[in-house]
């Protein structure tokens, strides 16, 4: 069986990384905290979700999980780790977001 939480998690770090270097500045979040950056945020919750929602149909989530909100989280926890953390800082986001799902599916 594929480990879902772990492939998720990896999934959402990795898309959520890449977007880093053009992410929400913190002078740009006075527009209501939307900037330039947010489609792209948007465009990865909605695949975290559609991936999730795939993975349901084929039995490996519970039919009752609330796949759009597990993807919020994913992808918010993820977002927040990234950006919060300074350069060299000794926080595992990757642990930390793989741990996640596992954690949300529980």
């Amino acid at each position: 069986m594929v480990d879902l939480p772990r492939k998720a998690g990896a999934a959402v770090l990795n898309a959520v990384r890449r977007l880093r270097p053009a992410g929400v500045s913190r002078s740009s979040l006075s527009n209501g905290g939307r900037s330039s950056a947010s489609p792209a945020f948007d465009a990865i919750q909605h695949a975290v979700t559609a991936y999730l929602q795939a993975e349901q149909h084929a039995g490996r989530i519970p039919a009752g999980s609330d796949t759009g909100t597990i993807a919020l989280a994913l992808v918010g926890t993820t977002h927040h780790l990234l950006m919060t953390r300074s350069p060299g800082q000794a926080t595992d986001a990757e642990a930390t977001t793989r741990r996640l799902p596992a954690v949300l599916l529980a």
